[in-house]
């Protein structure tokens, strides 16, 4: 099984997704987000690009849907929700559709969105993803959501936790890409402090500023949940590993 890694959705091996079981990885805050929802009940989330797009299949899906997003990490003008976690509880979110779009991680679901099969992971459920992505009978791919296309540390170091996760649990021959083993070695450098290199790094330091400094200790949570969401016919439902 070959691991490839993108370092941001921009990354022309998003092209080869196709035939691919590939996991996205937008640690702060979408994927962690999104399994967080999935976790309490949700009956599913699709990411969507635009604030239009998702304010016309709101209207769509009617009263079983809740409008969710941001932009520069605010929760977008007229919407439910953000895309803070702590917003996500069983009470509001339970039997719902959520329909999401965000900066950077809904983005990178649309980059890949050919793929044979696609998840969502972070440092939240590294080993469900994981162990989800051994059973795909496939070569992965890991493609992180960066900032505005760019590299970013915090998806990289979580995207290298996955990697380093996937040489412990998978019982086939793993065969890494440098862009693979680069992550997992910014993964091991700043393994022991993860919310560290959360408020370290540049977006994790501008969540602080905009006043969401208590997401990032939920974003750094490790195998806090067993959900992994995968997307089926355009929408994340949760499934367990």
């Amino acid at each position: 099984m070959i691991v490839d890694l993108a370092f941001s959705r921009r990354d022309p091996v998003c092209r080869s997704a196709s035939g691919r079981a590939v996991a996205v990885v937008d640690v702060i805050r979408a994927t962690t987000t999104i399994a967080t929802a999935l976790h309490h009940g949700c009956a599913g989330v699709v990411p969507v690009l635009t604030l239009k797009e998702a304010r016309g299949l709101a209207r769509v899906l009617g009263a079983d849907a809740l409008l969710a997003g941001e932009r520069g990490a605010a929760k977008a003008a007229g919407f439910e929700l953000g895309n803070s976690p702590a917003e996500y509880g069983r009470e509001r979110v339970e039997g719902k559709v959520i329909v999401l779009t965000t900066t950077n991680g809904t983005r990178a679901f649309r980059a890949v969105e050919h793929a044979h099969a696609l998840i969502a992971a972070g440092f939240l459920n590294v080993s469900a993803a994981a162990r989800w992505l051994g059973r795909a009978d496939r070569d992965l791919l890991i493609v992180c959501a960066g900032k505005h296309g760019r590299f970013c540390l915090e998806d990289a170091v979580a995207a290298g936790m996955l990697v380093d996760q996937l040489l412990d649990l998978c019982a086939r021959p793993v065969e890494l890409s440098d862009a693979a083993v680069a992550a997992r070695q910014l993964f091991s450098v700043n393994r022991h402090d993860l919310l560290g290199m959360l408020r370290g790094c540049e977006w994790g330091k501008e969540i602080v500023r905009r006043g969401f400094e208590a997401d990032l200790a939920i974003c750094a949570q490790v195998n806090a949940i067993d959900v992994v969401p995968v997307m089926r016919e355009g929408r994340l439902i949760a499934e367990h590993a």
